[in-house]
């Protein structure tokens, strides 16, 4: 149960009708697995330390950079070269101290018993990665052990995020984008990102995952593609392809 001291933290999320007591006791309770914790994944990690989901997990195998600074706002300079996982575990016991938080210093999708493992008890997963063959190894894996994930990408101007249940039956990110070639390299490594709209996407999947949480009604298997210099949003329906698992 929420003490005095949780219920003044989370006060003014409690006062939404949508959340109230009983949402955030399901957030307190809730385990969420974040893979990568680069762009995405500090913030969207931040969003829900901060909103007190009671267990986090971050899986990524890669270190922080220079680079990483200008859009990656949980690390600091005194995190360059340490393992992003451990340094974003780090920030988010600063932020709460109330929470538990995991870390895998390793590449979601590379050994499957250990990735069951990862998956067996959390309630949803982020994708915070920033390639196809990852997007489609989660895409797998939840879809094996029966759990709803949320995709995010972003690069350029341009970002996009979809919701797909436990069960997919509005279709599955398979359908959405059925090859793994990444071949273009379509990413902020060559194509450049501007932080504010890792920010946008980031949020996006935070509330969504919240609302979940929650206890909230999601849209499942719609496509939100933010267009940051034409400040539009435009949405796309996802439906089950011909020969596709879900169809």
């Amino acid at each position: 149960m929420l003490n005095d001291e949780l219920l003044e933290r989370y006060s003014r999320q409690i006062l939404l009708p949508e959340i109230d007591l009983v949402g955030q006791e399901n957030i307190r309770r809730a385990s969420v697995l974040v893979v990568g914790c680069g762009g995405l994944g500090s913030m969207v990690a931040l969003f829900l330390a901060g909103a007190g989901v009671g267990n986090l997990t971050l899986v990524d195998a890669d270190s922080v950079e220079l680079s990483n600074l200008h859009r990656q706002l949980a690390f600091r300079e005194s995190d360059i070269n340490q393992p992003k996982a451990q340094a974003l575990k780090n920030q988010l016991l600063s932020l709460n101290s109330e929470i538990t938080v995991t870390s895998a210093l390793r590449r979601f999708g590379d050994d499957a018993k250990s990735d069951a493992e990862l998956l067996s008890d959390v309630d949803i997963v982020i994708d915070a990665t920033d390639n196809l063959a990852s997007r489609h190894a989660i895409e797998r894996l939840t879809r094996d052990a029966q759990k709803p994930w949320i995709m995010g990408a972003a690069t350029r101007l341009l970002g996009q995020i979809a919701a797909f249940s436990q069960s997919r039956a509005e279709g599955c990110y398979q359908c959405l984008a059925p090859s793994e070639d990444d071949s273009r390299g379509f990413d902020c490594r060559n194509e450049g990102i501007l932080g504010p709209v890792i920010g946008v996407i980031a949020a996006w999947q935070a509330q969504d995952a919240l609302m979940f949480l929650s206890g909230q009604p999601l849209e499942w298997g719609v496509l939100r593609i933010y267009d940051a210099a034409q400040q539009r949003v435009d949405r796309l329906t996802v439906t089950p392809r011909e020969g596709c698992h879900t169809s």
